[in-house]
């Protein structure tokens, strides 16, 4: 099992200037990558007897998901908060999906 990474403080803060933040529908699957926008969904599904907090996130080009296995909820990930995603996203159906990205709250 992954080890769930909240990003240094003192890192810069990624907002949407930033250009290392792609848009969600530029994200290309397969490689590494950094995507942004706000929560509009959060559930916990169970995933092979364990628990996984899943949160979709949206932008104004698309949605992208994020899966945290062996997570009911995380400190900080609300509904309306404005985060940044990190790391490799596969296809699942027509839409990305991230397992245990690296993320930073944005205010």
């Amino acid at each position: 099992m992954g080890i769930l990474r909240r990003k240094d403080k003192s890192a810069p803060v990624a907002d949407a200037s930033d250009p290392t933040v792609l848009a969600i529908a530029d994200a290309p699957p397969r490689q590494r990558v950094r995507v942004g926008g706000k929560i509009t969904r959060m559930r916990a599904r169970p995933s092979s007897g364990l628990p996984s907090l899943a949160v979709t996130i949206t932008d104004d080009t698309g949605t992208v998901v994020a899966v945290w296995t062996g997570r009911r909820a995380i400190g900080g990930i609300t509904l309306g908060r404005s985060v940044v995603l990190e790391g490799v996203a596969v296809r699942r159906g027509n839409q990305l999906e991230f397992t245990n990205p690296s993320y930073t709250l944005l205010p």
